[in-house]
């Protein structure tokens, strides 16, 4: 035995929105491959508004600090709703920043769930979340630049405080009940992206993609997906759904 095998050998650094984090880490080290740690860092998210998003963001180099301080090989802005309220040019200047001042590869959960639905040859997707009609436009702007079109959403909509107190069985059962209702209320779309980082959402992805034969996306394949191929250490997964089951 070699104590130097026992260890991470790549290091992801998550600036993760909300206090509390809980189902987002359980979800994915579950997906990670062998030797791959991400070292969590909460921005303490705790509404959704712009005013909220400059608090959070206001020591972004201190944070960064603190993830290059435990040796990250990539950083990622986790949480689709601060994306969606900066917008998208204030988004992407912080991800060059981000880049730029650590000195390695940056990317966000809105980038990965956009790319994904891009490389799976998505067309029209209908979103599926907790966010307001303003922050899904908004989450349509980051689709349409990939050139994919947002045909229609099925929203439940409740801030970080409430959301955060349902029970994991309620919640990936919201998460199943509201993705097969944007499946039938949309039934042009190429598939749906079933947003929130605090559901468990990869086993509802599997079983939608079975029942229905459409793609389901959620932050924490996409994520898995996007930083993989950044370190180009993408390898398929069996057993999960079909953007990381045919990943290569």
């Amino acid at each position: 035995m070699k104590l130097e095998d026992e260890i991470a050998k790549v290091r992801i650094g998550y600036l993760s929105p909300l206090a509390v984090i809980d189902n987002a880490a359980f979800e994915w080290y579950r997906l990670a491959p062998p030797g791959m740690m991400a070292v969590f860092i909460s921005v303490g998210v705790t509404e959704f508004s712009g005013k909220e998003m400059d608090r959070v963001f206001a020591p972004l180099d201190a944070l960064l600090d603190q993830l290059m301080g435990r040796h990250v090989d990539l950083v990622l802005q986790a949480g689709t709703p601060l994306a969606v309220l900066m917008g998208v040019k204030a988004h992407d200047r912080m991800i060059a920043h981000m880049q730029a001042y650590t000195g390695k590869p940056a990317t966000s959960t809105v980038l990965s769930v956009t790319r994904a639905a891009r490389h799976l040859g998505m067309k029209k997707i209908a979103l599926v979340n907790k966010w307001s009609d303003a922050m899904n436009r908004t989450l349509a702007d980051f689709y349409a630049r990939e050139g994919i079109e947002v045909c229609g959403t099925v929203t439940r909509e409740m801030p970080p405080s409430d959301f955060v107190r349902i029970p994991a069985d309620d919640h990936i059962q919201m998460a199943y009940e509201l993705g097969k209702k944007a499946l039938r209320d949309n039934p042009d779309c190429d598939g749906i992206y079933l947003g929130g980082g605090t559901w468990i959402s990869e086993p509802v992805t599997r079983l939608l993609e079975e029942e229905t034969g459409k793609l389901v996306i959620c932050n924490q394949t996409a994520q898995m997906w996007d930083i993989l191929g950044l370190l180009n250490m993408r390898r398929p997964m069996p057993g999960r759904n079909k953007l990381l089951r045919e990943m290569k």
